[in-house]
């Protein structure tokens, strides 16, 4: 899947490079998740921080396209559920995000550089490529569950994804931009977590894989006891996937000519609302300059008429 993406980002790549303009720029903000050890809701206690890199092809005033590569890291844990049930089931993971992703924005209002307005807000989707590495804790030490098999499944740490949203860009200058992103990420695994169907035969794994068996059921650490063997029973539910969450601030940098947009051609597109302000300009220059010709016409008379002799009238 890995291999499939790039050529697609290469591509982008090659593209941009005859874009009307293109930007690059970084992101920093928040991440979440939903999924079965959320409740299926956002928890304000899985709140994790995310840093990524950007290139954006602004190809009309309406509609650009970006491709991002983003770190950011997720968690969730039964210790916060409402459920007391879901607290017996005494599970827990935390897991690093790695997201390369291809968006199309599409701009409520048309967007140029230096237009003047306040900010433009636009809506987003694409197409991402996510790789994911759920661990838990125990006695101390981090696992990564996925190898385990906690459930008797096999899985892939890589999905794919499609990314949706809301922004507001604003453009700070003829170089700089600064934007606000929300956006959701509806996964195709129900992996994240390592949490999805139901539990293994934790009596048998006991004999030949004890930290499988310790990790995939939990519930004897919270009460003291082992009980049953739960096999068969719901682990969690297969029938929602995982999603997860970024939301950020963004800042990029137009890469245009050394002098800005004003002194090349090839964005005139971005650029015309920038001719009003020039034929004022023009107006101003105009008008100064009748008024120095005038004012030199006067000169040149006065001039002329101290120069002319004098005659004086005889009196008689």
């Amino acid at each position: 899947m890995k291999k499939s993406i790039l050529p697609l980002f290469l591509l982008l790549t090659v593209l941009s490079l005859k874009a009307q303009y293109f930007e690059v720029g970084a992101t920093t903000g928040a991440s979440n998740y939903i999924g079965d050890l959320s409740e299926q809701r956002l928890s304000s206690e899985n709140f994790h921080g995310m840093i990524g890199i950007f290139g954006r092809y602004n190809a009309t005033k309406y509609l650009s396209i970006k491709s991002s590569l983003i770190k950011g890291s997720i968690s969730g844990s039964d210790e916060s559920a409402r459920s007391a049930e879901l607290r017996e089931r005494n599970l827990s993971f935390r897991s690093d995000i790695f997201e390369l992703s291809v968006t199309s924005e599409v701009n409520f209002s048309p967007y140029n550089i230096r237009d003047q307005k306040t900010g433009v807000p636009y809506f987003f989707t694409g197409f991402a490529v996510t790789h994911f590495n759920p661990q838990a804790q125990m006695r101390g030490a981090w696992y990564d569950l996925q190898p385990l098999k906690t459930e008797g499944k096999a899985y892939s740490r890589t999905t794919v994804a499609i990314p949706f949203g809301l922004g507001m860009k604003f453009n700070l200058s003829y170089k700089l931009n600064f934007g606000l992103e929300v956006g959701a990420r509806r996964t195709f695994t129900d992996y994240l977590d390592d949490v999805s169907t139901y539990y293994p035969d934790v009596i048998d794994l006991r004999r030949y894989a004890p930290t499988t068996a310790a990790l995939a059921y939990r519930t004897p650490e919270l009460t003291g006891e082992f009980g049953e063997n739960p096999m068969g029973i719901d682990r969690g539910d297969s029938n929602n996937n995982d999603w997860y969450l970024f939301a950020g601030l963004t800042v990029s940098v137009n890469l245009t000519d050394k002098y800005g947009l004003d002194f090349d051609p090839q964005y005139e597109t971005f650029k015309e609302h920038l001719k009003k302000p020039e034929k004022k300009k023009n107006k101003k220059i105009s008008k100064r300059k009748k008024k120095a010709k005038f004012q030199q016409k006067l000169r040149l008379l006065k001039k002329k008429q101290q120069m002319e002799p004098q005659v004086k009238k005889r009196t008689q």
